[in-house]
């Protein structure tokens, strides 16, 4: 696997990769806002610590630069990246996709971007980090996609992502590489309510 590669990876890895729902998921609704499990706000941050299979592990930080209401500007160390929220979830529209999109239901599974699939594996998903243990999460993970990548996110209700992992498989040296981030600390505070 190529230098190349490992950047590919760090940038969807950071792009928090947005899904689109589609299918009707089986289990009951969660009484989760999915607007929780990303928490938006003027000077939001989120640290976390980067393994990407070196020696060394990598601070990378992201940031709320602008939030409207609507339209939220989010600093990442690869991209800035906007989201759209609406009523019933996250959207990236520049893909034309969604981050999270509710109700919120285990097994419910939607296209995500760069022809992956998304699927909402558990409600009740813990992560241990150095910002500490989250319980009561949401998992998603996504899979396929041109770079045939598997992105597992844990998002925690008033907090936002706590743990990222992206995996991808060589094809031809049957290597596989994860880059997995997970939170060191994070600014999350109250913002007023608005009609989405």
């Amino acid at each position: 696997m190529t230098l190349r590669s490992v950047s590919a990876l760090g940038l969807v890895f950071f792009s928090l990769t947005a899904c689109a729902a589609k299918s009707a998921p089986t289990a009951k609704p969660s009484a989760v806002d999915p607007h929780e499990l990303y928490p938006f706000g003027v000077g939001h941050a989120w640290s976390y610590d980067v393994d990407t299979g070196a020696s060394s592990t990598i601070l990378a930080v992201t940031r709320v630069e602008t939030f409207d209401g609507r339209l939220a500007r989010v600093h990442t160390p690869r991209a800035v990246v906007v989201y759209e929220i609406v009523s019933d979830g996250i959207r990236v529209p520049a893909d034309d996709a969604w981050l999270i999109r509710g109700p919120l239901r285990e097994g419910a599974t939607w296209p995500g971007r760069g022809g992956r699939v998304a699927e909402l594996v558990s409600m009740t998903a813990r992560a241990e980090t150095l910002a500490g243990a989250f319980e009561k999460c949401v998992e998603v993970l996504e899979r396929g996609g041109k770079l045939e990548l598997e992105v597992r996110t844990v998002y925690c209700p008033g907090v936002g992502p706590v743990l990222i992992e992206s995996t991808m498989r060589s094809n031809v040296s049957q290597r596989v590489l994860t880059v997995s981030a997970r939170l060191r600390g994070f600014t999350v505070s109250p913002q007023p309510t608005s009609d989405r």
